[in-house]
């Protein structure tokens, strides 16, 4: 199976995936717009857009829409992350037409009135209410907002309350006329389509609404850049029984040789029930329910986090034992097992990968807006495989340690500062 990829003069790209022994065709309309693109006054427009294009087209309600779609048995939905929006759709052959027709509809005419304009605004302050009143997430918000403070990366994706309610109409409007241009899209599939009905469906319903000529965007990063903020200590009080504690450290950016090394750190250290934080702060002592770790990487730079949740009394002590197996895991590195035990959960992961056409469609879009590349399982696994110890105690001597750390707390108080027991 071969990823083919297409350019067209208008600067559109299209992906193709065919899967012939699969049933299912997935469809991503993927534009090159996240928070990250916002101007100070922009702030989470790019979420409202998401919302808005599913409100109603110049031909077709909002109810036209959904209720199409549910009776051909079509999965449909949306997000919107630092880097992107992307609309997406599930379903098989016989309905990918009718899929296309929706999502090319929602892209080029969407039609919303005043009324549905403010009434989904009220819609957007609920979710985030919803998601600040989860102490988990808005532990995160907080933590890669303040790792991130001064940077595009340093606000959240769907914006504040103060934000979302100052908003017009014509907001909304302007900020889809400038950013959803051909040379920032790419229509993908994948699953049981041929690369010869792909391009008669885009042919159809996409490149006549092009006018004129333009390159893709193309992302270009500088494989040594990295982020490094200020050692950061950020708390934010809610009426909660734990505290919940998130530790941001630097990491390489995602273009880096090195990326491939953060799977074999993050795995190890708090990857599951066998990491071992787990094992040390969870089973031995008994302290916390749950504790991982993980790592997300952007051209600029990334971040590896470790997140916990405890009652405040063992705080101090989580922080400590924390601090000890890090300083252990940089002085000896990764055991024989561990290294197996990662290269056999890397190769599993990937392959039930191939078996999602809708998680292989999203990754290859993906791929592409960020690397103008397609990356092969077979090229992860080798470079998964490349991976020694050398390499990952050289990484994790570079970046692992607290003088760059953001630490971010939700909870009723923090009467001692967390970094106490980190410095």
């Amino acid at each position: 199976m071969e990823n083919i990829i297409k350019t067209y003069p208008c600067g559109l790209r299209l992906i193709v995936r065919n899967m012939p022994n699969f049933k299912s065709v997935s469809t991503n309309v993927y534009i090159a717009v996240g928070s990250r693109d916002e101007l100070e006054n922009e702030h989470g427009l790019s979420h409202f857009v998401e919302h808005m294009l599913f409100k109603g087209t110049k031909t077709r309600s909002a109810e036209d829409i959904s209720s199409t779609l549910d009776g051909l048995g079509v999965d449909i939905n949306a997000y919107t992350s630092n880097d992107a929006t992307c609309y997406y759709t599930r379903g098989i052959i016989n309905n990918v037409e009718d899929c296309v027709d929706i999502l090319s509809d929602m892209y080029f005419n969407n039609q919303f009135s005043d009324e549905d304009f403010y009434k989904e605004a009220e819609v957007i302050v609920q979710e985030i209410h919803m998601c600040d009143d989860d102490p988990r997430r808005a532990m995160f918000n907080l933590a890669q907002s303040s790792f991130f403070v001064g940077t595009p990366l340093g606000h959240d994706i769907a914006g504040t309350v103060e934000q979302i309610k100052g908003y017009k109409p014509q907001d909304v409007l302007n900020f889809t006329k400038k950013h959803y241009i051909a040379e920032k899209t790419i229509v993908s599939f994948a699953g049981d389509i041929t690369l010869d009905k792909a391009e008669k469906l885009v042919e159809k319903y996409f490149l006549p609404n092009y006018k004129t000529k333009a390159k893709p965007r193309i992302k270009n990063p500088d494989a040594n850049q990295v982020f490094l903020p200020k050692q950061n200590f950020a708390t934010k009080i809610k009426d909660v029984e734990q505290h919940n504690i998130a530790i941001f450290l630097p990491t390489n950016n995602n273009v880096h040789d090195d990326r491939y090394v953060w799977a074999y750190i993050c795995e190890i250290i708090g990857g599951g029930m066998s990491s071992r934080l787990f094992l040390s702060v969870r089973e031995k002592l008994g302290l916390v329910y749950n504790i991982g770790s993980g790592a997300n990487l952007f051209d600029i730079g990334g971040y590896m986090y470790i997140w916990f949740s405890c009652t405040p009394d063992n705080t101090k002590k989580v922080l400590a034992t924390i601090k000890t197996e890090l300083e252990r895991f940089k002085k000896d590195g990764a055991t024989d097992e561990e290294l197996t035990k990662v290269r056999n959960q890397r190769m599993s992961s990937e392959l039930f990968l191939a078996e999602s056409v809708s998680s292989l469609n999203r990754r290859n879009v993906s791929s592409l807006a960020e690397f103008n590349k397609i990356r092969t399982t077979e090229e992860y696994l080798e470079a998964i495989n490349r991976v020694t110890n050398d390499d990952i105690k050289r990484v994790a001597n570079k970046f692992v340690n607290f003088d760059n750390a953001t630490v971010a707390g939700v909870g009723k108080s923090f009467k001692i500062k967390p970094f106490e027991s980190l410095i």
